[in-house]
Order: C-alpha cells, then sequence, then structure tokens
C-alpha cells in the first residue's frame, strides 16, 4: 500500500509557463501526471502539500525547490546537447535529448524498492571495499617514514 502512494504522487514542473506547458503535455503523453508551477509561491504551496515525488527545473531553481522541501529534482538542462548546424563551423544549436529525459523520468516514478541494489549485491560490495589494498601512495608514504 505505501508503494501505491508513492506512484500516485505527481511530478512538479517548475519553469516558465510556456516550457512548463510542453513537458507537462509530454508527461502526460506517457501516463504521468504533473503539476505545472512558475512562481515561488506556487511551488511553496505545491512543495508543502507533499503532492510531488519529484521536481523537473533547471539549475538556478534546484535550491530553491530544496529548500522548501528536501526532493529529487531532475535539471532539465543536463538533456540539452550542442550540436552543429549548418555550412558554418561557429553555428551550433542545442537539441533536446527526449529519449534520455524520459528514461529519467521513468526510473524515478518507480518505486524506491524496485530501484535499490539487492542487499545481497551491496554486502558484497562493502566486503570488497574492506578487502582492499591501500593506495600505492600510501604504502610508499610508510615505508619512508619508517610506519611499516
Amino acid at each position: 500500500m505505501f508503494t501505491e502512494t508513492i506512484c500516485a504522487k505527481k511530478i512538479l514542473v517548475f519553469l516558465p509557463q510556456a516550457a512548463a506547458d510542453v513537458i507537462v503535455t509530454k508527461l502526460a503523453e506517457r501516463g504521468h501526471e504533473s503539476v505545472a508551477i512558475s512562481t515561488v509561491p506556487e511551488a511553496f504551496d505545491v512543495l508543502r502539500s507533499d503532492h510531488c515525488s519529484f521536481a523537473i527545473t533547471t539549475r538556478p531553481e534546484i535550491d530553491l525547490l530544496r529548500s522548501i522541501r528536501p526532493i529529487p529534482v531532475v535539471n532539465l538542462e543536463i538533456f540539452f546537447h550542442t550540436v552543429p548546424c549548418g555550412d558554418g563551423p561557429l553555428t551550433m544549436s542545442k537539441r533536446f535529448d527526449g529519449s534520455a529525459f524520459m528514461k529519467r523520468i521513468e526510473f524515478l516514478v518507480q518505486p524506491k524498492a524496485t530501484r535499490a541494489e539487492p542487499a545481497g549485491d551491496e554486502q558484497a560490495k562493502n566486503e570488497g571495499m574492506r578487502k582492499r589494498r591501500a593506495p600505492r601512495w600510501w604504502a610508499a608514504a610508510k615505508v619512508m617514514l619508517g610506519a611499516g
């Protein structure tokens, strides 16, 4: 039952209105409920209501959202890539990687239990870390200082 409430939460899209509408439309096409907001007072209201599981915004607003409520945030800017366009070498444009963006969204809407590593793998990783040898520089320093 707890997993159902996580999945039922909306995605907060905190962007200028036109951009937020585009993202909300794309999310709705994939069956995700979201809420578009573009002002700080709206962000306070939505985040305090605890109806959103994570947010989508740009780099300058990440700290603002997290100061209201600690929430996972997807930085929309990382999905824009500069690509050359036209014949000139200095002509560049930005292209949105919608596929990578939707993969990130699909990952985040999954319940946390299905995202986490199995306990056995985590335990093996911790044991492997304990068995690791000291870096070479540390061993050399110990020898030079006469401590080893």
